[in-house]
């Protein structure tokens, strides 16, 4: 079901899952400062997969908090005064689409230490795996956002291109720290 919200001047149709509105927007942010930190995280070197879990949550609930503060300090500036409890908890809810963000690498995580996916090397090689995957994810992203834009073949092509190369900014990040 598609929801359409209002912010400013622009209208977006989000896709609904239970209380969750999702949006394109906070999926690429997240998903690109997830790939950046796990890349650096790369170059300092993964001991065990607890540290894994920890670089992945970490940047995750830190983006959460701080986009849910910045969501809470502009609906005080535009209505003026604090925002209601319905109010707080929308805000709220589509702050947590950067925690649903984890799922996925913390599944990675999972599968990889229960099946002892290439021995010692496991902690590294599932961040390896997160990153590759976050960067298909970008570019699924990217042409989602492209077809709501526009709905158009064209659009999606030109959304997964744009987002491919900001997951190749990713890529030579990790490519330069590396080496």
């Amino acid at each position: 079901m598609a929801t359409v919200v209002q912010r400013g001047r622009e209208r977006l149709k989000l896709v609904r899952w239970g209380r969750f509105a999702l949006d394109v927007e906070p999926a690429v942010y997240g998903t690109v400062v997830l790939m950046t930190v796990l890349a650096v995280a790369l170059d300092d070197g993964v001991e065990d997969f607890a540290e894994v879990v920890q670089v992945t949550l970490g940047p995750l609930v830190a983006t959460f908090a701080a986009h849910l503060f910045a969501s809470v300090l502009a609906a005080i500036n535009a209505d003026r005064s604090p925002p209601s409890g319905r109010r707080l908890l929308a805000l709220t809810a589509h702050a947590a689409q950067y925690l649903l963000l984890a799922i996925g690498p913390l599944l990675v995580v999972a599968i990889v230490a229960l099946t002892g996916f290439h021995g010692a090397q496991g902690p590294e090689e599932s961040v390896n795996i997160i990153i590759d995957l976050g960067w298909v994810v970008l570019v699924a992203l990217g042409g989602v956002g492209g077809w709501r834009a526009v709905h158009r073949w064209w659009a999606v092509v030109l959304g997964a291109v744009g987002a491919f190369a900001v997951g190749f900014v990713v890529v030579i990040l990790r490519i330069v720290l590396e080496h």
